[in-house]
């Protein structure tokens, strides 16, 4: 399938739905990730780091042309609940400027590093109109640098409606998709976005407040 005749499927509300996410990057395996993703006409999230964004506007560009979601998670991944309210802020609007003057739009949600939330975070969230987006299966990808176990994790823990965390820095996480999205999609599930998830899941996404775990 050639780049430009991808064209993003529709959700059907009688299949199972899951949003696969992908931390820190885009790094050099997130091509990978897409390759299969765009070979079974999947959608995912990227929860980028704005000091990657410029180095990798291709990738961002190729994601978002796949109807694939690019959301900050951080300028350079600080524990947010220990730096003040002004780095705070400058950690997320950086990090959304940057990903707005390549994809000409912005989500208006972030993932926090680490998942770590305090009330500081949650008012800087509200006042800049941003979600806070956390997860509901953790294979710890991260941690295992192990794709056989990454891939029998999630396979056998997700069920409809799930946010999935994984990291698009590591190769083994790339190579986890390489069998976890087809086999997914082969057991019904449509992968999509998180905003779609949320939308689908809620009707709509409310700034300020956090989703999951």
């Amino acid at each position: 399938m050639e780049l430009g005749d991808y064209k993003t499927p529709k959700i059907n509300p009688k299949k199972p739905i899951v949003a696969l996410t992908f931390d820190d990057g885009p790094s050099e395996y997130t091509t990978k990730i897409l390759n299969t993703l765009q070979q079974y006409e999947g959608r995912v999230s990227f929860f980028v780091l704005g000091n990657r964004v410029e180095a990798n506007k291709s990738k961002i560009n190729r994601a978002v042309h796949m109807g694939c979601e690019i959301i900050c998670h951080s300028w350079d991944h600080p524990d947010l609940t220990k730096i003040s309210g002004s780095k705070i802020k400058k950690q997320l609007i950086n990090t959304i400027t940057a990903i707005a003057k390549i994809t000409n739009g912005a989500s208006l949600m972030f993932r926090p590093p680490y998942g770590y939330i305090n009330k500081k975070v949650e008012k800087i969230a509200n006042k800049l109109g941003l979600a806070l987006i956390l997860w509901s299966i953790d294979p710890r990808d991260w941690e295992s640098r192990n794709a056989d176990e990454v891939y029998n994790y999630i396979m056998k823990y997700v069920k409809d409606g799930d946010i999935v965390l994984c990291h698009d820095v590591h190769e083994t996480t790339a190579e986890a998709m390489s069998r976890l999205i087809p086999d997914l999609t082969e057991q019904g599930y449509q992968l999509v976005t998180v905003s779609e998830l949320l939308v689908h899941k809620y009707g709509e996404i409310i700034p300020g407040l956090t989703y999951y775990k």
